[in-house]
């Protein structure tokens, strides 16, 4: 009886609990869908290490319209690039004109990882949405949802940015974590942070890893986006 009355309430904690994840999931979810069905948004994605260094993309300012266009500005390696694309098309501006993402892809090089990055660049709608997701036990403290992340997306988080030839196979990660919290206001997605932890093997090198990237959105509903006519007829 004893052994029974244990199981049971095992059972019943067990699920109370997952109703608990799966409610702040669900929660996040709800509030990046929200924030993707606004007619427009803008957003500030900052990356540092744990030193204090800047990515070496250095922040992304975007903006992004529903069914329409997203504009992107960074600056890798302290060179401006603008970024206008739809879907996995688009084209970019750096000193040069605008060139498509499959002719700087063909540069090679860095050129070619930045072409890469921009092709699987999600909008923080699609990309909260997605970390909710493969989050584990989202905790709800203070207004903010916060829980560590799963293993596949820490990888993906900590290989962002890495140089390797098309076709190439991953570094490998060893020590790897992760984190993420989210902030909602009047049940739309306001800003979310993620860490991402570990060592990635790079040849005979070894880096440790230690990035938090957090982005803030804003002028909801009040984002204008215009794309140069050169940049139209090439997207």
């Amino acid at each position: 009886m004893k052994t029974l009355f244990l199981f049971a309430s095992l059972a019943i904690t067990s699920t109370a609990l997952f109703a608990a994840d799966n409610a702040a999931t669900e929660k996040v979810t709800k509030a990046s869908k929200q924030l993707a069905e606004k007619p427009n948004y803008s957003w500030t994605a900052t990356t540092k290490e744990a030193d204090g260094s800047p990515d070496r993309l250095g922040p992304i300012e975007g903006k992004s319209e529903k069914n329409g266009v997203t504009f992107l500005s960074l600056v890798p390696g302290g060179i401006p690039v603008e970024v206008y694309m739809k879907g996995d098309k688009g084209v970019a501006r750096a000193l040069e004109g605008w060139q498509t993402f499959d002719e700087i892809a063909q540069s090679g090089g860095a050129a070619a990882m930045i072409a890469r990055f921009l092709r699987s660049y999600k909008t923080p709608a699609a990309q909260a949405t997605e970390l909710a997701r493969n989050a584990s036990e989202l905790k709800d403290s203070d207004g903010i949802l916060s829980g560590d992340l799963k293993g596949d997306t820490i990888q993906e988080m900590l290989l962002m940015g890495t140089r390797r030839r098309e076709g190439q196979e991953a570094p490998k990660t060893t020590d790897t974590k992760g984190s993420v919290k989210f902030w909602i206001k009047d049940g739309v997605l306001t800003k979310y942070e993620l860490n991402v932890q570990g060592k990635v093997a790079l040849g005979e090198r070894s880096l440790d890893i230690n990035r938090t990237t957090a982005v803030e959105i804003s002028e909801v509903g009040s984002t204008k986006i215009e794309v140069p006519e050169e940049a139209k007829q090439k997207i």
